[in-house]
């Protein structure tokens, strides 16, 4: 019998929806480059995409969804996308970390990857991962906050980056880095299905999957330093 993987990003503004079997390469679609439209065509673009290849809701086995860092608002709809539909469906919930999906579609001849997002106000999310002995990416330390200028001057030019954050911080890094190609700057949908099916990955809770944030929104500290 067929195990079909759902997978979800919507991290950031290039959000998609894929379906996988285990085999070949995932099946994916787009769900528009405006982030705020994924509330409205996640499910829309899902069930298209289902029908396009003969499947019904009950086909899947399993719901895969990025959980961040990335974008506050994209984030919550695919969480509670996620939880809607494994608790509807009856299947298991996997959650997938985003900057190891960005890793995950990283060329095969590279072991040690930087994962760079933006963490606004001149600051950058970095994570670094690298292959291990079976050739799975593996996070090589939590991810830090660091600033756009001092990562800059930490590089040694032996690096490979990688991430969203490049669109915005390439000019400043790319002087003295060897950056991966545009197409392999954003996490997938189908980078989420492959990661899934990987034991060494825990399985969710319907009940308490929250996104991985890292850090407050910019409400949220003014809030706190006007109330402090």
């Amino acid at each position: 019998m067929i195990m079909w993987t759902l997978g979800l990003e919507t991290s950031t503004r290039r959000g998609s929806v894929a379906i996988w079997d285990g085999e070949g390469l995932p099946l994916e679609h787009s769900l528009g480059a405006q982030s705020q439209k994924h509330a409205t065509t996640l499910f829309q673009v899902l069930d298209e995409l289902l029908k396009e290849n003969g499947l019904q809701p009950n086909d899947l086995e399993r719901v895969a969804v990025s959980i961040g860092p990335g974008s506050f608002t994209g984030l919550r709809i695919g969480i509670v996308a996620a939880k809607t539909l494994a608790y509807s469906l009856g299947c298991e919930v996997k959650p997938i970390e985003t900057f190891l999906a960005v890793a995950q579609k990283a060329p095969t001849d590279i072991s040690r990857v930087s994962v760079i997002g933006d963490a606004q106000r001149g600051d950058l999310f970095v994570g670094d991962f690298v292959r291990d002995e079976s050739e799975f990416w593996q996070s090589a330390g939590k991810i830090r906050i660091v600033s756009a200028e001092e990562f800059a001057k930490s590089l040694s030019g032996s690096e490979y980056l990688c991430g969203p954050g490049l669109s915005r911080y390439s000019a400043q890094l790319q002087c003295s880095k060897d950056v991966l190609d545009n197409s392999r700057l954003y996490p997938s949908a189908g980078a989420v299905c492959e990661l899934a099916v990987r034991e060494d990955l825990p399985v969710g809770d319907c009940w308490s999957l929250q996104p991985l944030y890292l850090r407050k929104s910019s409400a949220e500290e003014k809030w706190d330093l006007k109330h402090s």
